[in-house]
């Protein structure tokens, strides 16, 4: 399972990357991270 419970990501700057993501993939479920760019995709999974 992958659990990110309330994930937050600020840089040093303050720009607000990533902001309370709650995300639940249970074993054997295939997720995808859709949206257009810079909106925190990558981010979230680093």
């Amino acid at each position: 399972m992958v659990l990110f419970d309330k994930v937050t990501k600020i840089y040093e700057d303050g720009t607000k990357a990533v902001d309370h993501l709650d995300l639940k993939i249970e074993r054997g479920e295939i997720a995808v991270l859709i949206g257009p760019s810079g909106c925190g995709k990558t981010t979230s999974l680093k």
